[in-house]
């Protein structure tokens, strides 16, 4: 089962109807590799449905996320983004603080940190979603 129809089924099993506009939203996320801003969302949803206004898209993706279909990420800076839940999956990312780069880090990768801080510090960490920020190696290329 794709995590479109685990979010779909997870809305319905909780009462809630599944409107066009949030088929819509859902799909403009979840048919996505990286993270949406609310803008970009708008946009692929006008390329189905031109009279769906900003507003409905913004109320929609606040409600949304209140269900827990879509998870957000706020970086210092930039617009928030809004992305797929990955049903049972950890998701990390690591974002340039210069240019707004940003690259999934992949969870076997993020386990040695898990190690350490267990062995180390007694502190069995729970990584489920982690977002670390400095700079991406273009931009360190070309800072003094």
């Amino acid at each position: 089962m794709s995590c479109e129809s685990r979010a779909i089924d997870q809305l319905r099993e909780s009462g809630v109807r599944l409107t066009p506009q949030r088929a819509m939203v859902l799909e403009a996320i979840y048919h996505n590799d990286g993270h949406l801003s609310v803008d970009e969302v708008h946009e692929r949803v006008q390329q189905q449905s031109p009279y769906v206004d900003l507003s409905t898209i913004y109320r929609t993706v606040m409600f949304l996320k209140q269900q827990g279909v879509i998870g957000e990420l706020r970086l210092d800076g930039q617009p928030v983004r809004y992305e797929a839940v990955r049903y049972g999956k950890e998701h990390h990312h690591a974002v340039c603080s210069t240019c707004g780069a940003m690259i999934e880090i992949d969870s076997v990768d993020m386990q040695e940190l898990s190690d350490i801080l267990t062995q180390k510090y007694g502190f069995a960490v729970n990584l489920i979603h982690l977002t670390l920020t400095g700079q991406c190696a273009a931009c360190q290329a070309i800072s003094p």
